[in-house]
């Protein structure tokens, strides 16, 4: 089989374009879909559906691709195990952030293992969609909350601990929130609704006494920690937001820490990636890299 015809196919499925794999494999057009043709005719059977607008895998494609991936990673491998610079760790990395994670927790440390690693390249999403992991080849991805798909791998990061806090502004005008009791009408909350974070209900539980659930009116629900915060700030209502990006203003007052007599479930962040038993260098690096660099500055 033709080992170029494979470095093409995963290119087109990785670029979802002809064009665009063409030009990253610095080759016509017309000898990419050539090359593509003539291996589906090897194989005798239809690995890619085109369209004008789309290139989407047929399910033989999408095995045969994950194949090609794990036969181009052994190369890989038995490159660097030959190579003088047994030590060089190069190639690309696929990571996605949820987009708090990754500008105030984990994006000074990205920028460091790059710098530490040049020949690495990445291609880092911030979002705060759901993901496939494995249908997406994503190396490695942040998840905020308990981890449902038992077939991937979890490293715990750290715990969050989340706290209910409201504007002095928003207090004054709604009336101030003192006890438990206080927690009803005319009160409301800002809620953050993210099917990418499994975030637990506004579960209370004081030092002694029965635990409760907070179900108060919502006017606004967001989808990011930075929209909900700035929703608490601008006075729209109560939030349950993480104790770290709400630390500053506290020490400005422009946030108040209501009922600290009352604990909440802390939420788990995890590293999250596929267990796959041949794991390029690059991303095992990654991951021992954040795990220990985030806990030495804890």
């Amino acid at each position: 089989m033709d080992l170029n015809a494979i470095h093409i196919l995963v290119k087109v499925v990785e670029s979802r374009s002809f064009t665009q794999a063409a030009i990253v494999l610095d080759m016509t057009k017309s000898t990419v879909s050539r090359k593509l043709a003539d291996l589906e005719q090897a194989l005798g059977v239809r690995l890619i559906t085109r369209s004008t607008r789309s290139l989407v895998l047929t399910p033989e494609g999408e095995a045969f691709y994950h194949s090609c991936q794990q036969i181009l990673e052994l190369l890989n491998q038995a490159e660097a195990t030959v190579s003088e610079n047994q030590a060089l760790v190069k190639g690309p990395l696929k990571v996605v952030l949820p987009v708090e994670v990754g500008h105030q927790v984990l994006g000074e440390y990205i920028h460091q293992f790059l710098k530490q690693y040049p020949e690495v390249t990445m291609n880092l999403e911030l979002t705060n969609r759901e993901v496939d992991i494995i249908g997406e080849g994503i190396d490695l991805y942040v998840q905020i909350g308990e981890l449902v798909d038992s077939s991937l791998v979890s490293r715990h990061l750290t715990s969050s601990k989340r706290v209910l806090v409201a504007s002095p502004e928003y207090l004054k005008k709604f009336g101030q929130i003192r006890s438990r009791k206080d927690l009803s009408p005319p009160h409301q909350m800002i809620d953050i609704e993210n099917n990418a974070a499994r975030l637990p209900k506004w579960d209370f539980q004081p030092e002694s006494g029965e635990s409760f659930t907070l179900d108060l009116p919502c006017q606004l629900k967001v989808n990011t920690i930075t929209a909900c915060l700035k929703s608490c700030l601008d006075s729209l209502g109560v939030a349950v937001l993480p104790e770290f990006v709400c630390r500053e203003h506290f020490k400005t007052g422009r946030l108040i820490h209501l009922l600290p007599e009352y604990a909440m479930p802390e939420v788990d962040v995890s590293l999250v990636y596929a267990d796959r038993q041949l794991m390029p260098k690059r991303k095992k690096l990654l991951i021992e890299f954040l795990l220990e660099n985030y806990h030495k500055e804890q």
